[in-house]
């Protein structure tokens, strides 16, 4: 792409929307080019509060318009491949906020689309690529805490049930909502990112009227090791993180998914229980969402299709994991958005 400024389109006009428009516009070499939702006035109040480009009244004429070369979607989880699907074969590369779709299937077909189209996608796990995570994965690599052996990690809050007159998309299993998909999503990520793909699993929850998991606690067996998880929609959780290894441990403090210090706990020999503690300070430069940006726009400027750090066969390895967990679930019903009502068809 050279160096020509990348041009970018937001599909959907929500809170999460909104501060990625903001990380956008403090970047160097990023434009703000459109912005397309299903409600006109947010789309316009988008445009003039960071100076997009253009407002468009559907997500086709952002797929459509010459002048974006890549889309952040942020359209409900129930959407995403439809709106995918359709950005990629109009042409343009595309980051997906988490989780990338409903279920394996879904992700399978807009990760084989952008193979075929020869384009850019990538899930926005934003923590991957913020200064903690980066230091993680540092002292990992280096033996820090000798071989992985386990993750703790939980994430949580109470959300609100109701909408504006309406069940709200968060506890709405058709939408792709529930504590799994909503934030459970960030703990299965590090299990898979510290120990593989796991090899068994277990789970149970509590599920509401539409299939939507409030709260969910996960036990993943992997080859060399265990990930406990837990999840919920309704409840504070203490939303840390923990990763153990066979010398010691690392500690990510709440909230783990963005935190801004890393801890480290390594026994030494110099008697049983001794410890040494080192902390080392993080700090997020900037709004968080900036450092999943520049890797796109990092991978885009090499021609790439793919981040190494978050490769579409992780995104599709998590999403197996999270349909074993939906599917040990009582009541469980498999997820697609093929009952989607009709007021959600478009964004």
């Amino acid at each position: 792409m050279g160096d020509s400024p990348l041009r970018w389109g937001l599909a959907g006009t929500g809170g999460i929307a909104r501060e990625f428009a903001g990380a956008l516009a403090g970047l160097d070499g990023t434009i703000i080019a459109g912005v397309a939702s299903r409600n006109s006035g947010a789309s316009a109040g988008l445009r003039d509060l960071h100076g997009v480009g253009k407002s468009h009244g559907s997500l086709e004429d952002l797929a459509a318009d010459p002048d974006i070369d890549v889309v952040y979607i942020s359209t409900p989880a129930g959407l995403h491949k439809e709106h995918t699907i359709t950005f990629l074969e109009a042409g343009k590369h595309v980051l997906i906020e988490k989780p990338f779709a409903l279920n394996h299937a879904e992700a399978l077909a807009i990760v084989e689309t952008a193979r075929r189209r020869g384009l850019f996608a990538m899930e926005a796990m934003w923590s991957r690529f913020l200064p903690a995570y980066v230091k993680l994965r540092q002292l990992v690599d280096s033996g820090a805490i000798g071989e992985v052996r386990g993750v703790e990690a939980s994430f949580g809050f109470p959300m609100p049930s109701e909408g504006p007159g309406r069940i709200s998309r968060v506890h709405d299993a058709r939408m792709g909502g529930g504590s799994l998909l909503e934030l459970g999503v960030y703990p299965v990520q590090l299990a898979h990112w510290m120990l593989g793909r796991p090899t068994d699993v277990a789970a149970s929850s509590q599920l509401n009227d539409s299939g939507a998991d409030l709260d969910t606690s996960a036990l993943l067996s992997f080859s060399r090791g265990t990930a406990t998880i837990r999840s919920s929609v309704t409840s504070p959780l203490p939303n840390q993180a923990r990763i153990l290894g066979s010398t010691g441990y690392i500690s990510l403090p709440a909230p783990h998914q963005c935190p801004q210090e890393v801890g480290l706990s390594v026994y030494n020999t110099h008697g049983p229980g001794t410890v040494e503690e080192h902390l080392y300070k993080t700090p997020i430069e900037g709004p968080g969402l900036r450092y999943e940006i520049m890797e796109v726009a990092r991978q885009l400027r090499a021609g790439k299709q793919e981040s190494p750090v978050m490769p579409w066969q992780d995104t599709l390895d998590i999403m197996k994991t999270m349909d074993r967990i939906r599917a040990s679930q009582n009541g469980y019903q498999p997820l697609n958005n093929a009952t989607l009502p009709t007021n959600h068809k478009k964004d």
